[in-house]
């Protein structure tokens, strides 16, 4: 295994039911056995180990959706990995948006009634609630779909795609909860 096949799995890994079938003892020998080899120089060292933190991350990531006592830092940091690859962030937000476990662990928890800002975890705070945490993570997931949309159509180079874009953005400002996410991101200008 080469470091462009470990770099696939990097991405591929940011979908959870991808993550979820490597996250088996087989899999985690063979990276082991990979990182020690005597041909493995420090690059595809450090890929594995990425890799191998990013499948046991979704772990962390799904447990904080659901138990109140989860470690939401450590969720967060997956998040901003996850986060900093253009490829590995567009399959997680897929991830996040149509996977049925993912979004019934959403929906378990209630959307608060007086939104404030979430936290930015990003910046890795101390103290933080399972409340706070999944407010980040809805932000964080409102924000994204939006400039996602946003960007593609911006790709194009046809000024009236990029023109309904930004008249649905103003029509999603309309939508309630939608105008909180927006408060939240300028709140936390690090997302």
């Amino acid at each position: 295994m080469d470091k462009f096949i470990i770099d696939r799995l990097l991405d591929a890994s940011a979908n959870v039911d991808i993550a979820r079938h490597l996250r088996a003892e087989w899999f985690f020998d063979l990276l082991h056995k990979l990182r020690g080899l005597s041909t493995a120089n420090r690059e595809m060292q450090l890929a594995v180990r990425r890799l191998t933190a990013r499948i046991q991350g979704w772990e962390v990531l799904e447990d904080a959706l659901s138990n109140t006592r989860a470690d939401f830092n450590a969720a967060a940091s997956v998040m901003k990995d996850i986060g900093s690859g253009e490829n590995s962030f567009g399959i997680w937000l897929e991830s996040m948006v149509t996977h049925q476990d993912i979004l019934s662990k959403l929906a378990e928890n209630p959307v608060l009634p007086n939104p404030q800002c979430p936290p930015s975890l990003l910046g890795l705070s101390s103290a933080v609630s399972h409340d706070d945490f999944i407010a980040f993570v809805r932000a964080y997931i409102g924000v994204s779909t939006v400039l996602a949309v946003y960007a593609w159509s911006d790709s194009l180079p046809n000024v009236r795609c990029r023109e309904r874009a930004l008249g649905i953005i103003r029509l999603w400002q309309g939508v309630e909860g939608y105008r909180e996410v927006i408060v939240s991101k300028l709140c936390n200008k690090s997302l």
